[in-house]
């Protein structure tokens, strides 16, 4: 990373999370910095073993997460691979804790969601 370019960021909402017993999790971790927590507006769905994360700019609704400051760019391919064909990975900007607003990579749910169940709270995992 560069002097003049400014660090990768991507906020994790599920089973990237830190603590989340997940190779894939571990892995992003090894790799990355805890850059604080935030939130973005859509809604957030339980399909089991992990959320999706679906946009919704007009939505009351905010969806919690984390955002990590990635030490290696590459990285985000080999997420890339791990997210697959079902979430789209885009780039948005997050609302920190303290109030500002920071462009982080997301991924966003883009496939069916026909048993899925809202998780009102915005919050995964579910307590």
């Amino acid at each position: 990373m560069s002097l003049t370019q400014p660090p990768e960021l991507l906020f994790v909402y599920g089973t990237l999370k830190r603590g989340i017993s997940n190779p894939w999790s571990r892995l992003l971790w090894a790799k990355a910095r805890f850059a604080g927590c935030g939130t973005l507006p859509g809604k957030l769905y339980d399909l089991g073993p992990y959320p999706a994360f679906v946009e919704d700019a007009g939505a009351a609704a905010e969806v919690h997460g984390e955002v990590a400051e990635l030490d290696d760019p590459t990285l985000l391919q080999q997420l890339d691979r791990y997210e697959g064909s079902q979430y789209e990975r885009v780039l948005r900007h997050v609302r920190m804790e303290d109030g500002s607003s920071r462009p982080a990579w997301v991924y966003v749910f883009r496939s069916a969601l026909p048993r899925a169940r809202l998780i009102p709270e915005g919050r995964w995992p579910l307590e």
